[in-house]
């Protein structure tokens, strides 16, 4: 919605009235606002923030939120999570993170310059080509296969340099996995036997893989790994890693590896993901074994179809979330078929 100025839907929690909320976003909606020159500004939201795109750069101002698993109710917590999500996406995507932005206000009004009282704070990122999105490029059937293996090259890299943080906790897998079947059937969407058959597979199958999940070993990984944060740029770059909570990053990068092939399967394209995978082979000591691939596909086949159902309960119509969640439910049981068990 370039250099339109959009109606006020988000909360103001946290903020002084709805008024100042819509009054900020209009400010932001504004290209004479940023000291870069720029011919419009382009607003949309995710789950978590506003965001600005001018023409060279990203602007990211977090939501007011509060959930079980963040709280951005107050301006100290929005501070700290636009430096952690600066810092931590340092490692994956150098010199696209720019810095923290204050948002303030004096005399003159608002500011992006931190002139007065600070009211709240904004992450600025270099804005990437869209063409070199592999989202893009595989929507566009442009993705050329030495480019994915570079970019999987790096990141298998990256994994390969962390510290170790653990070993996987087998049993929160069963007991999640149960929960979020009870969590489905209460919500919004119908998902007859194949809800049933995927959760009665996957405990299956996560009794079988016991031994071998025990083994696994927990670093900090991407956290929320997915085409669309991947940027095939003469320097290959990921953005976007899941800053909110630390524990979440933490994990079996194979669980973060069959997730990406998950989402790369979801949109048509099964080859990159199972060449990430294999990289990750050759690039580590670990095997990455089908068996376990599977499993954790399955699982996170589950959880997303819950993450995606819940926003039938927050009246979001911005995608069909009935049939993306059906349609989650359909990967995990692919992904744990009998005929793909003996492989």
């Amino acid at each position: 919605m370039e250099g339109q100025e959009p109606a006020g839907s988000v909360s103001a929690t946290g903020h002084a009235s709805t008024d100042s909320w819509n009054e900020i976003i209009r400010y932001l909606c504004r290209p004479e606002t940023y000291s870069e020159s720029t011919s419009g500004v382009e607003f949309t939201e995710t789950h978590l923030s506003c965001v600005f795109l001018t023409e060279d750069f990203v602007y990211k101002l977090k939501k007011p939120l509060t959930y079980t698993f963040l709280d951005f109710s107050t301006r100290e917590a929005r501070l700290r999570n636009c430096e952690t999500e600066v810092r931590i996406n340092s490692e994956l995507a150098p010199d696209v993170y720019q810095g923290v932005l204050t948002l303030a206000r004096d005399d003159q009004g608002f500011n992006l310059e931190g002139r007065g009282e600070p009211l709240d704070y904004l992450v600025k990122m270099r804005r990437l080509s869209e063409t070199c999105n592999l989202e893009y490029l595989i929507h566009n059937a442009a993705v050329v296969e030495t480019e994915v293996d570079e970019v999987a090259t790096k990141l298998a890299n990256f994994y390969t340099s962390r510290d170790f943080q653990g070993y996987v906790a087998v049993d929160r897998y069963s007991e999640e996995v149960r929960a979020f079947k009870r969590e489905l059937d209460e919500l919004p969407v119908e998902l007859g036997d194949a809800l049933s058959t995927l959760v009665e597979r996957l405990l299956a199958a996560l009794d079988e893989a016991q031994s071998a999940l025990a083994g696994r070993h927990r670093i900090d990984v991407h956290g929320d790994l997915r085409p669309e944060h991947v940027y095939l740029c003469e320097e290959p770059v990921f953005i976007d890693r899941l800053e909110f909570n630390a524990e979440l990053r933490s994990m079996d990068p194979l669980e973060e590896l069959a997730f990406f092939a998950l989402e790369c399967d979801r949109i048509g394209v099964t080859w990159i993901g199972r060449r990430f995978i294999q990289v990750y082979r050759e690039c580590s000591d670990d095997p990455a074994p089908e068996a376990l691939l599977a499993v954790y596909q399955g699982y996170r086949a589950l959880l997303w179809a819950v993450l995606t159902a819940r926003h039938l309960k927050r009246n979001d119509d911005r995608k069909p979330w009935r049939e993306i969640t059906r349609g989650y439910v359909r990967l995990g049981l692919n992904a744990l078929a009998p005929q793909r068990a003996g492989e």
